[in-house]
């Protein structure tokens, strides 16, 4: 239960909602890597739910490189960032990419609360 503040009313939450916005580049899934790249989420929120969906290598890939990309394009004088997950040697008999995709999102929204949105390459490149 909140607490209740001078007026009456419960207190704000203190989270702010994010903006997320996800791409997949399984270009190289036969290699044995598939890679996501995300804008709007922090690096640590990433940490969190990639070391929960992926266990001790017994999730959706045997493990995981979280880096932290950028963009070439300059917009409004801001160098835009994002963060690349890659993950490596990928478990497809635990789940497809699609399900993959559906537990990120279910994780991310559970760890914090924010509004997800899958895009194609183009257009999260010119987003």
């Amino acid at each position: 239960m909140k607490k209740l503040c001078r007026r009456g009313r419960p207190q704000k939450d203190s989270y702010r909602p994010l903006h997320v916005v996800a791409v997949v580049d399984d270009r190289d899934a036969q290699d044995g890597e598939v890679c996501f790249q995300f804008r709007g989420a922090n690096r640590q929120l990433l940490t969190r739910t990639f070391d929960y969906l992926i266990g001790c290598g017994h999730g959706i890939a045997q493990r995981v490189t979280i880096r932290e990309a950028h963009d070439v394009i300059r917009r409004i004088g801001k160098n835009l960032q994002r963060i690349e997950v890659t993950l490596h040697e990928p478990n497809f008999r635990f789940a497809s990419l699609s399900d993959m995709k559906l537990l990120i999102e279910a994780t991310l929204k559970r760890l914090h609360p924010c509004h997800f949105q899958w895009l194609n390459l183009t257009k999260f490149f010119n987003f």
